[in-house]
C-alpha cells in the first residue's frame, strides 16, 4: 500500500514538473534542427564555397542565398515527418546520417555519391572496420548522440491534428519558396558552379547523401534469371610459332594502385626494384573506368565501355570471361579482395583472403602472396591455353599498413593508423609505397613460375590497377570521388605487360613496336579485346583498335591450328 502511495506521488511530481516545463513548437525544433545540420555538419561544403567565393561585400548576397538554400533543402527533409508519432524517430536518423557523412567527408574529402554507396555495400566487412576509428566517434557524439539526447528529453508542441496537416504543409509550401527564391537571386552564380564544381551539390549534407542512397536502391539491379549472351558467332583463329606449347594468360588487378608512385614510370622511389631488372613493359598513360571497385571490376571485363557502362546492362550480359569459356579457354579466377563482383559468377572461382595459411594470413585477412599459394599445382593439372585472373588486396586503404608483411617496409616510418588524417602525408606515402614494394615482390615471383612452366606454357602477364588512390593531395583521401570531377591520383592507374621469351614468336609481336607504344593514351576499355587478341578469338564484338597488341602484330600467314575450341578433356582443376 505504501509503495503504491509513493509511485503515485513521484507520478504526480513529474507531471507537476513537466507542466511547468514549457513545450517547444514542432516547427522550431525542425528549424533549428536544420540550422544545426546545415552549419555543423555541413563544414566540407562551406570550406569549397568559401574558396570559390571568398566572404566579401561583393559575395555576401550569394553566401547568403547559398545559406538559404540549404536550410531550406534539409528542412524541406524534416517538415513532412514532424507530426508526433515520427518526428523524433526520423530526425534522430537523419542526424545519424548526416554525421557519418560529415565524417567522411571532413576526414578524407569524400563524396557519398551513388557508387560509393555501392561500394561500401559491397565491400569485405573486414575492409569496413577499418573505417571505424575515435575521430568517427567524436562526430558521432557531436551530432547525433548529443543532439539526439535533447531532442527525446525534449517537450515538443505538436498541436491538434488539424493543425499538424496544415503546419506541415506550409512548412513544405515554404521551403520551396525559399528554394526557388534563393535560385533566382543568383541564378547565374548558381548555373557557372553548378556546372563548372558539380562536387559542390554532392557536398550537400544529408541531401546527396539520401538522394544517392536513394538511387542505389531504386537502380541496383535484380540479379536476372537469364544472362544475355554476347559475341556468340566468337571462334579462335590460332596460328602459333610453336604448338607444342600451351597459352598462359596471367592477369592480376591490381587494387588501389596509382601510376604516378610506380618507379616503372619515373617515380623517385624504387618502388618496382624487382620488376625494374625484368623486361616489362609498363604503359604510363592509361586511366581506369570508374573510380571504384564495384564500377571499375565490372567495367573493365565488360565490353560496354566506360561511355556506355551500367550496373544493370553490365550484370545482366555476359563478359570477355564467358566468350573466352565458350570457345575453349579455361577460365580460373583467384580472389584475395572483396570478391568479383559477379564477374567470375560463371566460371572456375576460389576465394583465398579467409584462409589461415600461417606465414600468409593472420587478424582475419590474407596477404597477396597467398594468390601465388598452390597455383604450381593448378598450372599442374591444367591442359589447354588457360586464363586465370587474381585480384589482389594490394594497396586498400586507409589500412595500408596491415597490407605488407614486415619484410616488405622499406620506407619508414610509415603511418599506422586508419584514421589518416592523423598522420603525416609523408608517413602515409611511406605506407603506402610500401605496399607498392610488396606487390612488385608479388608479380615478380609470379613471372619466376612462369617461367618455371616454360615446358608446357608460353605466358603473358597483364597487371593492371582497378582505381588510383588519393593521399591527401587537395585534402582528399582514398578513392570514389564522382569521375567527372576525380583528381587524376584516382584515375591514372598502372598497366605492366611481360612474356616469357617465346610469346612473342606466338603472337608474332614485334617487341620493338610494342616497347616503343608504351606512351599510348589507353584504358580500361583496351582489356576486353586485348584479351581476344591474346588468344585470337575472331567475333564481330572485337574491336581492333582497341586491343593493346594488334598494331604490333605482324600479319598472320601460318596455318591455323587444327583445335579452335577446346575438346572435353581439356580443362583446369580447381579442386
Amino acid at each position: 500500500m505504501e509503495q503504491a502511495v509513493n509511485s503515485g506521488l513521484v507520478r504526480r511530481h513529474h507531471r507537476r514538473r513537466a507542466s511547468l516545463t514549457p513545450a517547444v513548437p514542432v516547427t522550431l525544433v525542425a528549424v533549428l534542427s536544420a540550422v544545426f545540420v546545415a552549419s555543423l555538419a555541413n563544414l566540407s561544403l562551406w570550406r569549397s564555397v568559401l574558396q570559390l567565393m571568398p566572404a566579401s561585400a561583393g559575395s555576401l548576397g550569394f553566401l547568403l542565398a547559398e545559406a538559404a538554400l540549404l536550410l531550406a533543402l534539409i528542412h524541406l527533409l524534416i517538415a513532412p515527418f514532424a507530426i508526433r508519432p515520427l518526428f523524433k524517430p526520423v530526425l534522430s536518423l537523419l542526424l545519424l546520417i548526416s554525421a557519418v557523412a560529415a565524417y567522411f567527408m571532413d576526414s578524407y574529402g569524400s563524396v557519398i555519391d551513388k557508387s560509393m554507396i555501392q561500394n561500401v555495400a559491397e565491400t569485405d566487412p573486414a575492409e569496413a572496420t577499418e573505417l571505424f576509428s575515435a575521430g568517427l566517434l567524436q562526430y558521432l557524439a557531436l551530432l547525433w548522440l548529443l543532439p539526439s539526447v535533447i531532442l527525446w528529453r525534449l517537450r515538443i508542441d505538436y498541436g491538434s491534428w488539424r493543425r499538424q496537416v496544415f503546419s506541415r504543409l506550409l512548412s513544405v509550401v515554404v521551403s520551396v519558396l525559399v528554394i526557388a527564391a534563393a535560385l533566382a537571386s543568383h541564378y547565374r552564380d548558381f548555373s557557372l558552379i553548378g556546372r563548372e564544381h558539380k562536387e559542390l551539390r554532392m557536398q550537400m549534407n544529408p541531401v546527396y547523401p539520401l538522394y544517392a542512397a536513394i538511387r542505389y536502391v531504386t537502380e541496383t539491379p535484380v540479379q536476372p534469371g537469364t544472362i544475355q549472351p554476347i559475341a556468340e558467332d566468337a571462334h579462335r583463329v590460332m596460328y602459333a610459332a610453336n604448338p607444342s606449347r600451351q597459352r598462359l594468360v596471367v592477369l592480376v588487378v591490381g587494387e588501389t594502385a596509382r601510376a604516378a608512385n610506380f618507379s616503372l614510370n619515373g617515380y623517385s622511389r624504387r618502388t618496382n626494384p624487382e620488376l625494374a631488372q625484368l623486361p616489362v613493359y609498363s604503359f604510363s598513360n592509361v586511366v581506369s573506368c570508374g573510380t571504384t571497385t564495384a564500377v571499375s571490376v565490372r567495367c573493365m571485363f565488360s565490353a560496354l565501355g566506360r561511355e556506355r557502362y551500367s550496373q544493370d546492362q553490365a550484370s545482366a550480359q555476359e563478359n570477355i570471361l564467358d566468350v573466352l569459356q565458350r570457345v575453349g579457354v579455361n577460365v580460373l579466377w583467384r580472389d584475395n579482395n572483396s570478391g568479383c563482383k559477379g564477374v567470375c559468377d560463371r566460371v572456375a572461382h576460389e576465394q583465398l583472403d579467409k584462409l589461415t595459411t600461417p606465414e600468409l594470413c593472420a587478424d582475419g585477412e590474407c596477404f597477396d602472396g597467398i594468390l601465388l599459394t598452390d597455383l604450381q599445382s593448378r598450372l599442374d593439372a591444367t591442359t589447354g591455353d588457360t586464363l586465370i585472373v587474381l585480384h589482389q588486396k594490394g594497396s586498400h586503404g586507409p589500412a595500408y599498413y596491415r597490407r605488407t608483411p614486415a619484410a616488405f617496409k622499406p620506407f619508414t616510418p610509415e603511418c599506422q593508423d586508419a584514421n589518416v588524417q592523423n598522420c603525416s602525408q609523408q608517413t602515409l606515402i611511406n605506407a603506402y609505397d610500401n605496399t607498392l614494394f610488396y606487390t612488385d615482390h608479388v608479380l615478380a615471383a609470379l613471372t619466376s613460375l612462369l617461367t618455371h612452366n616454360r615446358d608446357r606454357f608460353e605466358s603473358t602477364l597483364i597487371y593492371l590497377s582497378d582505381h588510383g588512390e588519393s593521399l591527401g593531395e587537395g585534402g582528399l583521401y582514398l578513392h570514389g570521388f564522382p569521375y567527372p570531377v576525380a583528381p587524376p591520383e584516382q584515375t591514372h592507374v598502372p598497366l605492366l605487360v611481360w612474356f616469357t621469351p617465346g610469346m612473342p614468336d606466338m603472337l608474332k609481336l614485334d617487341t620493338r613496336c610494342f616497347a616503343a607504344s608504351t606512351d599510348t593514351a589507353l584504358s580500361h576499355d583496351h582489356l576486353f579485346h586485348s584479351l581476344l587478341g591474346l588468344f585470337d578469338v575472331r567475333t564481330n564484338v572485337y574491336e581492333q583498335e582497341l586491343d593493346l597488341f594488334s598494331d604490333c602484330r605482324q600479319p598472320n600467314r601460318l596455318a591455323p591450328r587444327p583445335e579452335l575450341a577446346g575438346s572435353p578433356e581439356r580443362g583446369l582443376a580447381t579442386e
